[in-house]
């Protein structure tokens, strides 16, 4: 590394910069080490992972300092089970250092390490988190190093399981959260290239991974190929994306920053208030507010939460259960939005257009998450998740869901 940190730069394309020149740097008031990775040993030998992990960690948040010497020892490894994007890990014991004179204002944090390669961009994802931090949706951004970065650990909380998604209570909070999100938080300025309110990224990112799924050469894991051949038809795929975009989804739909991931393990619960929090990001972007609704209703389904990755559609909510979701939404939306007037507000028919609109984006949302699934497993191979039955599952509900609302 040729300097040290006194080297300020601004996001996002500054961590392109970083690596270019081979330079520690600060971005988005962080430390960005381009060179120092975390390495995950694929034999089972946790010892050296968490080692590694305890290294990388410390350089990071004693950026420019020296931790304590006794620090290293008291810190203990978890991993975090959840996500299958990323590989997770909570490291704690910040606080329990033996000479006592230490006092971050936390004892724990994430490192997460950085999975779906190529899928995700991670310098402007991670600038974004970094912004969602600073106002205060995501949590706390500590840095970032070669294969992932450093988030804050939220205290006394966990995630929901797919079950907690049929209580109409915890749907009520998940909505007003939803609507502080989408209509709260301002893309800054140093983003708005690549996240532009006038371009939801919705069909630039579908149309990139069918152009994705249609160049792989072969699969990773053995016996895919055929089953890919035989459970997925990616030229009528195309066809039907092509005719969502053209002549389903509506064009005045309302765009807002959105989450575009909102399944169970990434909304947490605090275990003593029951307050929501969203996490996990890294799909965010400025997108059809609808759409984050649609797919957070397709996630009561889960599918992801399973190896076989089978969908359980009996889950999937109701009529009655969406529009109280969508009400709910739409009302927290209203007190939040400085774009309408409120004596020419009329509820019921903003509710009636946002279940409307909702019914569009449940058919598209299959094909954004069924093209994920395709460019996934052959990525990661579908040992460890049926990334291609997710994919044959969520094609099938699209086929059928069209059907049902006569599209």
């Amino acid at each position: 590394v040729k300097s040290k940190f006194e080297n300020i730069k601004m996001p996002p394309k500054e961590f392109f910069e970083a690596r270019k020149s081979n330079t520690i740097a600060i971005v988005d008031e962080k430390p960005y080490y381009p060179n120092l990775k975390v390495k995950v040993n694929g034999n089972g030998d946790e010892g050296s992972t968490n080692d590694s992990l305890i290294s990388v960690a410390l350089q990071l948040i004693f950026h420019g300092t020296s931790p304590p010497t006794d620090l290293a020892q008291q810190l203990s490894v978890k991993s975090v089970t959840g996500g299958i994007t990323n590989a997770l890990y909570c490291i704690s014991g910040f606080s329990n250092n033996n000479s006592g004179s230490l006092d971050l204002g936390f004892d724990s944090i994430l490192m997460r390490i950085f999975g779906a390669e190529g899928m995700i961009d991670r310098d402007v994802e991670t600038s974004t988190f970094a912004s969602l931090a600073k106002y205060g949706v995501a949590p706390t951004y500590h840095g970032r190093f070669a294969n992932g970065r450093i988030e804050g650990w939220l205290v006394d909380c966990a995630p929901l399981a797919i079950t907690d998604l049929q209580s109409q209570s915890i749907a009520n909070h998940i909505a007003v959260e939803m609507a502080k999100l989408h209509c709260g938080f301002q893309v800054p300025m140093d983003l708005s290239e690549w996240h532009n309110e006038k371009e939801p990224g919705l069909w630039s990112q579908l149309f990139s991974w069918m152009d994705q799924a249609k160049r792989i050469k072969g699969y990773k894991s053995p016996g895919d190929n055929a089953r890919a051949q035989r459970l997925i038809d990616l030229e009528k795929i195309a066809k039907e994306l092509q005719h969502l975009k053209d002549d389903v989804v509506p064009v005045n739909a309302r765009v807002s920053f959105c989450h575009n991931d909102l399944l169970a393990a990434n909304i947490m619960k605090h275990t003593k208030t029951g307050e929501i929090k969203l996490i996990d990001f890294e799909y965010g972007g400025v997108n059809y507010a609808a759409f984050d609704i649609a797919n957070h209703f397709n996630e009561h389904a889960g599918g992801t939460d399973k190896k076989d990755g089978v969908p359980d559609y009996s889950l999937f909510p109701d009529e009655d259960r969406q529009k109280e979701f969508i009400t709910t939404y739409v009302q927290k939306s209203r007190s939040l939005r400085s774009d309408v007037n409120s004596n020419e507000w009329d509820e019921d028919e903003e509710i009636k257009t946002v279940v409307e609109e909702v019914k569009a984006f449940i058919c598209c949302n299959h094909l954004y998450w069924g093209l994920w699934g395709v460019n996934q497993s052959a990525v990661e191979g579908t040992d460890e998740f049926d990334y291609l039955a997710y994919a044959f599952h969520r094609f099938q509900r699209y086929y059928e869901d069209m059907q049902a609302f006569g599209y």
